[in-house]
């Protein structure tokens, strides 16, 4: 794979390069887009050869995928030195249903659900629709990195009825320790209560960095937890919602698997399937390249904002391809000029002030950090998973705009 050349998305039916939808976030419907977690580059070839087949033979009746959950836990055991029997790997359709079916299955209505701050929006939206609430465990920050902060973690856990973790988290990027995973998981088993870990982007951590699965780091704990994760941010094919999970807890996974063949949603699509099969079985050294490949790209980004706008400091960033831009220096000075100019900046109520003024000024659509929680409004999520040429230029319009100031 050239990741240098980054696929053109436009008229594909796109989130991310939808102008309205742009528009709402950043105020402008031509800013390029650099804010919906999915990449611009093409799959992994044998998963594009996958699609081709599938649409050439013009069939699409009932699929059977018998194999998928072996693909999986080889997956598993290659990527992560996880060894996990294939009959303990279930299919959900989609990560966050997998979440908010374990929320209802596993805590109870007006339950107070422990999630760590910077948070990704539908771990806030999710608890509440489903009569949860919600404790905001803001992550400790210090300079450009965010860091679990133990002493606060456990106090606010005395409360907590559940803990829903993300690992690495989104939106910052940060990969977690064993000794931190450890003190998490001990923490829940001391309160006998369940962890839920999203690690839909624990496959892209970066060759500098080392993610371990909170399944496999619970083995010698025993804490009640859930590990869910997903092809789809690994291979860029999120469209198709198809992820897995595993549970420590013979019980929990019998009520799980119990629940999804109740709603009859235990079983992949037939695309769906097909394309993770693909993904698992033959994207390994693509997913190598990738890695490598982002890794030198936030490292560029790094490198650049320290010699030209030190100001502006890229955060955590050791996995995936989103990460927190911490724009607090310019803050004061970027929000008196959305503010004093109404009609330059006027829409983008989707957004914020920081997405509005990057939106407009710089003609970048990024994620405005009040997307996280409110207190995080100083920040913004910026998705580098395209070409790095394009990358470089959009941090280049940002810095020139903040500079103009």
């Amino acid at each position: 794979m050239n990741f240098n050349i980054a696929a053109d998305r436009r008229n594909t039916n796109s989130i991310k390069w939808n102008r309205e939808a742009i528009e709402n976030i950043s105020a402008n419907p031509v800013a390029e887009p650099f804010w919906v977690a999915d990449m611009d580059f093409l799959p992994e070839p044998h998963i594009q050869e996958a699609g081709r087949v599938l649409a050439g033979l013009g069939v699409y009746g009932y699929p059977s995928f018998p194999k998928d959950t072996a693909a999986v836990s080889q997956w598993l055991r290659q990527k992560h030195g996880w060894i996990m029997a294939k009959e303990n790997i279930i299919f959900a359709q989609g990560l966050l249903h997998a979440l908010a079916l374990s929320i209802n299955l596993f805590s109870k209505e007006g339950a107070s659900l422990l999630v760590p701050s910077p948070m990704y929006r539908p771990f806030r939206e999710i608890p509440k629709r489903n009569n949860r609430k919600l404790i905001e465990h803001n992550l400790g920050y210090e300079d450009g990195l965010f860091y679990l902060d133990k002493e606060r973690f456990r106090a606010d856990a005395e409360n907590a009825d559940m803990i829903i973790f993300c690992s690495p988290q989104n939106p910052s990027g940060l990969v977690f320790s064993k000794e931190d995973l450890e003190f998490v998981l001990q923490t829940a088993k001391e309160r006998n209560i369940p962890i839920i870990s999203d690690e839909i982007h624990s496959d892209l951590a970066h060759p500098e960095a080392k993610h371990i699965p909170m399944g496999l780091a619970n083995e010698r704990i025993g804490a009640k937890c859930i590990t869910l994760f997903a092809p789809s941010k690994t291979f860029n094919i999120a469209g198709e919602h198809c992820a897995f999970a595993v549970f420590s807890d013979d019980e929990m996974e019998k009520a799980f698997r119990d629940a999804e063949s109740a709603l009859w949603l235990d079983e992949p699509g037939l695309s769906a399937g097909e394309l993770a099969y693909a993904a698992y079985t033959k994207g390994s050294e693509y997913n190598k390249e990738l890695c490598r490949y982002l890794g030198e790209s936030i490292e560029a980004m790094r490198k650049y904002l320290s010699l030209s706008c030190p100001g502006m400091k890229i955060v955590n960033g050791q996995a995936s391809f989103v990460t927190f831009i911490d724009c607090k220096e310019y803050y004061q000075k970027i929000e008196a000029e959305v503010l004093g100019h109404p009609d330059r900046y006027s829409g983008g109520e989707g957004g914020g002030i920081l997405s509005r003024f990057f939106g407009v000024a710089a003609g970048v659509a990024v994620n405005d950090g009040t997307w996280f929680g409110s207190e995080w409004k100083e920040f913004v999520r910026f998705n580098y998973g395209t070409s790095r040429d394009r990358v470089m230029k959009a941090l280049e319009r940002m810095v020139r705009a903040v500079k103009a100031l």
